[in-house]
């Protein structure tokens, strides 16, 4: 199943506004929804003018790292959300400056 087919099927529908957004391609794992999410902060990272794209892509990435987290706790009990929170940390957190 594709991760958009994943998206499609959960219980609570995403609004046709906000779905366009959600277009990552590939099978759904939890790889590649952390993926997906990262690449849509490297996107937010990028916008220079933190307008609408900017804030949409970090809707996107917030969103594919909840489904990515849904599917943790379905697939491993939720042993695995120490991990993904570790690579959040580790990837999308700054370096403190000074």
């Amino acid at each position: 199943m594709t991760i958009a087919e994943w998206i499609d099927r959960r219980d609570r529908p995403v609004p046709a506004a906000f779905r366009t957004f959600l277009n990552a391609d590939g099978p759904v794992s939890l790889a590649n929804l952390l993926a997906a999410a990262e690449i849509e902060m490297r996107a937010y990272s990028t916008e220079t003018s933190r307008d609408r794209c900017a804030g949409f892509a970090l809707l996107t990435a917030d969103a594919y790292l909840s489904y990515a987290c849904h599917l943790a706790v379905r697939e491993s009990g939720g042993t695995a959300l120490g991990d993904i929170t570790e690579r959040v940390a580790r990837e999308w957190i700054p370096p403190k400056l000074g």
